[in-house]
């Protein structure tokens, strides 16, 4: 048996968790404040992961019907309408989570298109 007091480790358990909880908001404020700032970087052609996913800034030029994404036909498949997609500061731009630190076209295309639900 511990030679603590049954109460004195219920009160670090409660302190741990209300200093973890307290911890979440701060943490969604960082993360999500590079998706907010208007400086990003635009995503380039050569960048390793657009390479990767096929991402076209122009989704007309892309070949979306190869990909063959559920959700919407081929022709209707924008970064606008992806789940992916983040409400961005400037017009005509989205912040995407798959592209961190970076903003995309909102009317690009990669192959991880994914309908955005609602």
């Amino acid at each position: 048996m511990s030679d603590k007091p049954m109460n004195k480790s219920r009160r670090d358990a409660v302190k741990t968790m209300l200093g973890g909880l307290a911890a979440v908001p701060v943490m969604n404020l960082v993360a999500t404040a590079a998706a907010y700032a208007q400086d990003l970087p635009a995503v380039t052609m050569d960048d390793p992961t657009a390479q990767a996913l096929k991402y076209n800034p122009d989704a007309t030029a892309a070949d979306r019907a190869a990909a063959a994404r559920p959700g919407l036909p081929p022709e209707e498949q924008f970064c606008s309408n992806c789940n992916f997609a983040q409400d961005y500061a400037e017009e005509g731009w989205l912040a995407c989570t798959l592209f961190p630190g970076k903003k995309v076209k909102s009317e690009g295309w990669c192959t991880s298109w994914t309908l955005k639900q609602g």
